[in-house]
C-alpha cells in the first residue's frame, strides 16, 4: 500500500562544541547521543519509508491456560518474532512470540475495523524501580479503531462483525471477511520514492462515471510497477469545482493532475473557469479527454486502415511479380490500382487532418477561457517531456485502432481518443496486454509531466509559509480500489 509519509522537519541540528576542559556529565552525554540519533533519523526519513523488515507474522491461537476464565475465548492472536522500523528510523525488535487478545467490542450494528500495531518505546521514557547501567530498547503492541499513527507499524487489521466475535482463519488471504486476520495492508520497509503523484476526477455532473474512476485507479496502481521512482496515491480524488465551497481551492491544491472527461452537453460555469485558471497558475495540470465516437474522425481512420492494408497487400502481390509469378500486364494493372489507392489514402489523410483541426477548435476555445492556447504535440520540441519521460514515444499509441492526438499548452493536455479506456479492464476484457501496457506508459508520462511541472512551479512560488507547511505531517490515505473487506465495512 502506498503511503505519503512526511519528510523530516526543516530544523537545524545542534551539537555540543567540544573544548579542552569540558566536563562530561550525564546530561551532556545524553545530548551528544541525541544529536547522532536525530541525524540518523533525518537520513532515514529522507531516503526510506517505515515498515516491516522481516517476520512479525500473526496467527490465531487458543487462549493460554494461565489467563482468567473470563478471557479464555476465541480472540487470541500470537505475534511472531521479527523486526520493523518506524518513520524516524527507530528499530522495533520483537525477540520472541507475544500472545495478545483482541479486546475491542463492537457496540454498533455496523462492522468495526480494529488495527493491531507495534511501536518503538524509548527506554529513557520508562519509569523503572531501579537504575541499570544497561537498558534494553523495547516495543508496545496496541489495538485501535483508528488508522495507525505515523510512528506505528501495522501488523494486521480485523473487520469485527456486529454479533459475537469469534476470530477465524480466512479461506482466501486476498479477500478476508468478517473476523479474519487481514495482512494485505502491511507496509514493508523500503526506499522512499522520488514522488507520490496525486490525481482527481472532475465531475461537472451529479453522477461521476464509475468506469472512468476505476480506470484512473488502475493507472495509479501501475505507476510503482512500471516506474518505481514514482508512485501513485492510494485513492483517486473527486472534485466538482463548486464555487460556494470554501475548501474547494485547498482541496484542488492536493492534486498534481485533474482529469476531465469532455462531454458536449457539459461545460464549466463562469466561476468554475476561474477556479481552474487559479489551479493551473499554481502549477496543476488539467487532462481533458475527448472521445472521437460519433465523429467523422473514427470513420475516416477506419477507412485509412483499410487503405493501408490494401496497399500492403498489393505490394506483396508486386513482390510475386518480381519473382516471376505474374506477367507484365498484371503488374501494370496492380501498379495502377496501387496508385489509385495511394491517391485515395493521401486524400483521406488530408481529410482526417482537417477533421481533427475542426474538432480541436473546440478545445482551443476551451483553453482560451483559461488564458492559454494549445499546440499539437507533433509541433513541439521532439524532446518535450511528455514524449520522452520516463517512457519514449516516437508515435502516439492507438487504442482500438484509433490513434491518439494530443494538444498541449499552459498546463492543459487535451487527448483526442479513449486513452483512459485502456488503463484498466474493459467490460468484455478484450484489450490486449500490449495495448494496456502502452496506454499505461503514456498515462505515466502524463502523470510524470504533471508532477514535475507542479514541483518546479511551486519551487518558484514557494515562500516561508509554504516551507513550514511542507514540513508538517501529511495524513495517510486509505485505499480506494475496494476489496471484499472494504465492501463489507460499508
Amino acid at each position: 500500500m502506498t503511503e505519503l509519509f512526511p519528510p523530516p522537519p526543516i530544523k537545524p541540528l545542534e551539537r555540543i562544541q567540544v573544548q579542552d576542559g569540558l566536563l562530561m556529565n550525564a546530561d551532556r552525554w545524553r545530548r551528544a547521543h541525541d544529536y547522532h540519533h536525530k541525524r540518523q533519523s533525518v537520513h532515514y526519513q529522507s531516503l526510506n519509508q517505515p515498515g516491516i523488515v522481516c517476520g512479525l507474522g500473526v496467527r490465531l491461537i487458543t487462549a493460554p491456560t494461565e489467563v482468567q476464565a473470563q478471557y479464555r475465548d476465541e480472540r487470541w492472536l500470537q505475534v511472531q518474532p521479527g523486526i520493523a522500523i518506524d518513520l524516524v528510523g527507530n528499530p522495533i525488535v520483537v525477540p520472541e512470540p507475544i500472545d495478545y487478545r483482541i479486546a475491542s467490542e463492537n457496540q454498533t450494528q455496523d462492522s468495526l475495523i480494529v488495527y493491531l500495531v507495534v511501536s518503538y518505546v524509548d527506554p529513557e521514557k520508562l519509569r523503572r524501580k531501579e537504575q541499570r547501567e544497561i537498558v534494553q530498547e523495547t516495543f508496545r503492541l496496541d489495538e485501535k479503531i483508528s488508522p495507525p499513527g505515523e510512528l506505528e507499524v501495522e501488523l494486521c487489521r480485523i473487520l469485527l462483525s456486529s454479533d459475537a466475535v469469534k476470530l477465524e482463519n480466512t479461506t482466501d488471504v486476498f479477500f478476508p471477511g468478517f473476523n479474519n486476520i487481514d495482512l494485505r495492508y502491511r507496509n514493508q520497509a523500503r526506499s522512499r520514492p522520488q514522488s507520490v503523484v496525486t490525481m482527481a476526477q472532475v465531475n461537472l455532473s451529479q453522477q461521476p462515471d464509475p468506469q472512468t474512476f476505476s480506470n484512473l485507479s488502475y493507472l495509479l496502481q501501475s505507476v510503482a510497477v512500471l516506474y518505481p521512482a514514482m508512485e501513485g496515491a492510494d485513492e483517486v480524488g473527486q472534485v466538482d469545482l463548486q464555487p460556494g465551497e470554501k475548501e474547494e481551492k485547498t482541496k484542488l491544491s492536493d492534486y498534481d493532475l485533474l482529469f476531465l472527461k469532455y462531454q458536449h452537453s457539459q461545460s464549466p460555469k463562469a466561476r468554475q473557469w476561474v477556479i481552474l485558471q487559479e489551479y493551473l497558475k499554481s502549477g496543476g495540470v488539467l487532462l481533458v479527454e475527448a472521445s472521437t465516437e460519433g465523429t467523422a474522425i473514427k470513420e475516416l481512420v477506419a477507412l485509412q486502415q483499410e487503405l493501408k492494408k490494401a496497399i500492403a497487400d498489393l505490394e506483396g502481390m508486386g513482390n510475386r511479380t518480381y519473382l516471376g509469378y505474374q506477367n507484365a500486364a498484371e503488374e501494370t494493372e496492380l501498379s495502377t490500382i496501387q496508385q489509385e489507392l495511394e491517391t485515395e489514402l493521401a486524400a483521406t489523410n488530408t481529410e482526417i487532418a482537417q477533421e481533427i483541426s475542426n474538432f480541436s477548435q473546440i478545445f482551443q476555445e476551451f483553453a482560451q477561457k483559461l488564458g492559454t492556447s494549445l499546440e499539437p504535440l507533433e509541433q513541439l520540441d521532439r524532446n518535450f517531456p511528455l514524449r520522452i519521460q520516463p517512457f519514449l514515444f516516437a508515435a502516439l499509441p492507438a487504442i482500438n485502432e484509433q490513434p491518439l492526438h494530443i494538444f498541449m499548452g499552459g498546463g492543459i493536455i487535451v487527448v483526442l481518443g479513449n486513452l483512459s479506456a485502456a488503463w484498466g479492464l474493459s467490460e468484455n476484457l478484450s484489450l490486449s496486454r500490449e495495448t494496456i501496457r502502452t496506454a499505461q506508459e503514456m498515462g505515466i508520462n502524463v502523470l510524470h509531466f504533471a508532477w514535475r511541472r507542479r514541483q518546479m512551479m511551486q519551487l518558484l512560488q514557494q515562500n516561508s509559509k509554504s516551507v513550514s507547511e511542507s514540513s508538517r505531517p501529511v495524513p495517510k490515505k486509505q485505499r480506494t480500489v475496494k476489496s471484499i473487506l472494504d465492501e463489507l465495512a460499508e
